[in-house]
């Protein structure tokens, strides 16, 4: 094949690709500037925490042992056992998967769980650093695919009034809070989910659509630089002189 042959068909490829690609490219880049600049801490919610002095748990005087509990507990099973605080109240976290789990007292062994709306705002407003009020709540028991929460249910999703929408979830059987999400985090995940092409979990690196996009992403750059060499006077072969006759 010829020089201008390969030029012409390695032109046309390229603007045929050029404009489905380089939306993707231009999401990808768009992506890239916000979370080089976007701190974590800050798309999690974690610099608007409390900075809360932390139970003593060893000082606590355990009433209940767990053999009590756990004939008392309507789980299947448990899967894990967490020993913290709620409220300044110690707590044991009994669970057994992210749809069921109990929370008792640690000290007089009361199950407290599920807990109330009232509990829930308390929690999130002890967890929430900025004296912003409570705008709404509102119960979460289905996880909507593609949402902002993924986490355990039943939920409290409590938000507040401030301009990054900010909103805690509570965990209704756990008692603690389990997701932050705001306007930042959501942009966060937007971007994200066009990063990764993934538009339902946002956590499949693997997906066949992400893998054909980068090849396509990358074959359209390599034939942007082939282009190139071809066309570029500095890559052109020199022309052969004419003879001089005497």
């Amino acid at each position: 094949m010829s020089r201008s042959s390969r030029q012409k068909f390695t032109r046309v490829w390229h603007r045929r690709l050029g404009p489905v690609i380089g939306i993707q490219l231009l999401l990808w880049s768009l992506g890239g500037v916000y979370f080089s600049w976007v701190h974590l801490e800050i798309v999690r919610g974690e610099r608007d925490m409390t900075e809360l002095v932390e139970m003593n748990l060893k000082n606590v005087r355990y009433s209940p042992n767990l053999a009590e509990l756990f004939r008392q507990s309507k789980l299947d099973q448990v899967a894990d056992i967490m020993i913290g605080s709620m409220l300044d109240m110690p707590v044991v976290r009994m669970i057994q998967d992210d749809f069921n789990a109990e929370l008792y007292h640690a000290t007089t062994g009361e199950m407290l769980s599920p807990i109330s709306d009232e509990t829930a705002v308390q929690v999130a407003t002890m967890d929430f650093a900025p004296n912003i009020p409570v705008s709404s709540v509102e119960m979460m028991d289905i996880r909507t695919p593609g949402g902002e929460y993924r986490g355990p249910l039943p939920a409290w999703k409590v938000s507040f009034g401030n301009w990054k929408k900010t909103a805690l979830y509570v965990s209704v059987n756990e008692g603690r809070v389990v997701s932050r999400r705001s306007t930042i985090w959501r942009a966060f995940d937007f971007l994200w989910m066009f990063h990764i092409m993934d538009f339902q979990e946002r956590d499949n690196f693997n997906n066949w659509l992400l893998r054909t996009m980068s090849v396509l992403g990358l074959v359209t750059v390599l034939s942007g630089y082939f282009l190139w060499y071809l066309t570029s006077p500095l890559t052109r072969p020199k022309k052969e002189r004419a003879p001089v006759n005497d």
